[in-house]
């Protein structure tokens, strides 16, 4: 093992939505005098647009899910670069990513997984996660409910897990909140409700559309249902939402990269996904002082507290949805409330800087033993 730890990171992509995000703030700040640090990323061809990034990216450039190639592209790609760790992320990650490392022979695996408690496995994916998770020297995630259900479900030897919740990198906003409003088409007395995220299965963006249809009418009409996302459910969602008759109060926004500046025009951050890990989305709603209507994921708990830091409905039925909207709506006082603690919640426990740090004191003991 050289004298700095070399750690190399496999993404699908730099562009893309929380988990992509988030790794790259990471990295930033993660190289020090016992470190040097790497991005592999998966998709991505190479590009002068990275010359800004303080770390080298390198690319395997697969072009498609028929590219199958691209495999002994990325296991070249991690022997050029000769880390000691590789620290795969997402499901591409989980399963080509480690399978590369394994294959390149790296001497420590980690993978964080961003989505703990999605358990649609197919018989293949169920014999591979036992396999690697045994070549994987620790799996990352984000609370103890989650750790134990990756224990359960996929037999994850208990000594692997480790649990390091996500951060953020506070800045003072000057983000007006009147100019964020005025850039959402916001009129000045209505109430603007935002959901954040790809449109696919996990986030349920259906259940979120039928519970605003279930809201009462005079709250409905003030009210004005944002999606800040694209993805293959798109078509269908703009379908059902004439099929509610509420097409006129539902603003589609397609793909956004100025997510935390919006939200400085919104009055309520809604999450109806069926699992999530530590979604960046919930953080930076929190640290906006924005407060949140979600349903119970696995992990939604511990993040808001049972309701101290945000409005937990008690499933995922659409009157239960709706009663929580309503009641954040109707209550704006509870609704500030709310939101000022959670805010306070998130600066004093999610820094990104104890994120770095817990990963450098993980990467170090690793490298101790490698």
């Amino acid at each position: 093992m050289s004298q700095r730890l070399r750690v190399l990171h496999i993404l699908p992509s730099i562009h893309g939505y929380g988990a992509e995000r988030l790794v790259v703030e990471f990295l930033k700040r993660l190289s020090s005098p016992q470190f040097d640090v790497a991005l592999l990323t998966i998709y991505e061809p190479e590009s002068d647009e990275y010359a800004d990034l303080l770390f080298p990216v390198l690319h395997a450039g697969r072009k498609n899910r028929n590219d199958r190639l691209f495999l002994w592209r990325l296991i070249s790609e991690i022997r050029r670069y000769r880390p000691d760790i590789v620290h795969t992320h997402t499901h591409v990650g989980k399963y080509w990513g480690r399978v590369a490392a394994v294959l390149a022979s790296v001497p420590r695996i980690v993978h964080t997984e961003h989505n703990p408690c999605d358990f649609r496995r197919s018989p293949f994916e169920k014999v591979a996660d036992w396999t690697l998770h045994r070549m994987t020297s620790r799996v990352i995630t984000f609370f103890r409910e989650q750790g134990k259900a990756l224990v359960d479900f996929e037999s994850l030897p208990s000594e692997k897990l480790c649990v390091i919740p996500n951060g953020l990198a506070f800045s003072k906003s000057s983000i007006d909140r009147q100019d964020a409003r005025r850039r959402l088409g916001m009129e000045a007395a209505s109430i603007a409700v935002m959901l954040v995220g790809r449109m696919e299965y996990q986030k349920n963006h259906i259940l979120a559309l039928r519970a605003f249809a279930a809201l009462p009418e005079e709250i409905r009409k003030q009210t004005l249902l944002f999606f800040a996302g694209s993805g293959e459910e798109e078509d269908v969602l703009r379908g059902l939402a004439h099929a509610l008759e509420i097409a006129g109060r539902v603003r589609f926004l397609g793909y956004r990269n100025d997510v935390p500046s919006l939200l400085a025009g919104v009055d309520l951050v809604l999450m109806t996904s069926w699992f999530e890990g530590m979604p960046l989305a919930l953080l930076e709603a929190m640290i906006a002082g924005v407060p949140i209507v979600s349903t119970p994921w696995l992990g939604a708990r511990n993040m808001l507290a049972d309701g101290r830091f945000g409005f937990l409905t008690p499933g995922y039925e659409v009157p239960q949805v709706t009663a929580e909207i309503r009641r954040a709506v109707s209550q704006p006082r509870i609704r500030r409330d709310v939101a000022e603690r959670a805010q306070r919640h998130v600066r004093d426990t999610y820094d990104i800087a104890h994120m770095v740090a817990a990963h450098r004191e993980m990467y170090l003991c690793l490298g101790a033993t490698a």
